[in-house]
């Protein structure tokens, strides 16, 4: 699917706790079919290039041609704004084959962009635990999915049930405060290698939130370096990479 310009319609906006408010957005035909990993570029003014780089708008769920965001509880928005959105943006989250058991970790960040994933494999009968570290504890549970597992933890300390939660786990998926993901991605690649026997690959995906000023691979601003094939452009490949395969050094 090719990202393409559109435009969508605010018309829900509820605050869920004092950090973040979810918008429900009002979407053409062709943005109802996003898939887990994949965002929005938005613009709410047109006219305007204030801020320069689009915002990353990462879907939280997907109902028809209703997609629902989370954003800071500091912006403003209204029902009935008009947003000038791209997308879809970024490549679906390269899940592995008969997936039973799904980790997901939240590192000093909030679980926004784990959380349509995790919505969705409730749905596909997939046991869901999410593991919140540092901001990430201060999210309000009552919205998410009463299926989902919980567990409040971090690298340094572990967390209940550590070496159980991560030797069934099928794959990890993490997302990491952006100013620390070459201190919090390494330390986690680190400890996933001693809890298990053998870490394949694509079993831990980071999640890159880079700045992006095209979305579409032209202007190769949002590039990761990794050990093979060069760099990877986070809104044409990402925004889930192999942690295996990033170089962080």
């Amino acid at each position: 699917m090719f990202a393409k310009e559109a435009r969508a319609t605010i018309e829900r906006v509820r605050r869920i706790s004092s950090r973040l408010q979810r918008l429900e957005l009002g979407v053409e035909e062709g943005l109802s079919h996003l898939k887990p990993g994949q965002m929005l570029l938005a613009r709410l003014h047109e006219d305007r290039w204030d801020p320069y780089l689009p915002e990353r708008w990462v879907p939280v769920a997907v109902d028809g041609r209703t997609i629902t965001i989370e954003r800071p509880a500091r912006n403003h928005y209204a029902p009935g704004q008009v947003v000038s959105v791209l997308g879809p943006v970024g490549a679906p989250f390269p899940m592995r084959y008969n997936l039973r058991n799904l980790l997901l970790i939240a590192l000093d960040t909030m679980p926004t962009p784990l959380l349509f994933l995790g919505g969705l494999a409730i749905r596909s009968k997939i046991s869901v635990t999410l593991v919140l570290s540092g901001v990430a504890s201060e999210y309000p549970l009552e919205v998410l999915p009463e299926e989902v597992e919980v567990i409040e933890g971090d690298l340094d300390n572990g967390w209940p049930n550590q070496v159980t939660t991560v030797g069934w786990a099928d794959q990890v998926i993490a997302a990491a405060n952006p100013a620390y993901y070459n201190t919090l991605y390494p330390a986690l690649l680190r400890k996933i290698h001693e809890l298990r026997a053998e870490v394949p690959r694509r079993y831990l995906l980071g999640i890159f939130d880079l700045p992006m000023a095209c979305g579409v691979g032209t202007c190769q601003g949002c590039g990761v370096s990794c050990h093979t094939g060069g760099d990877r452009l986070i809104c044409v490949d990402g925004p889930a990479l192999d942690l295996e395969e990033v170089n962080f050094s």
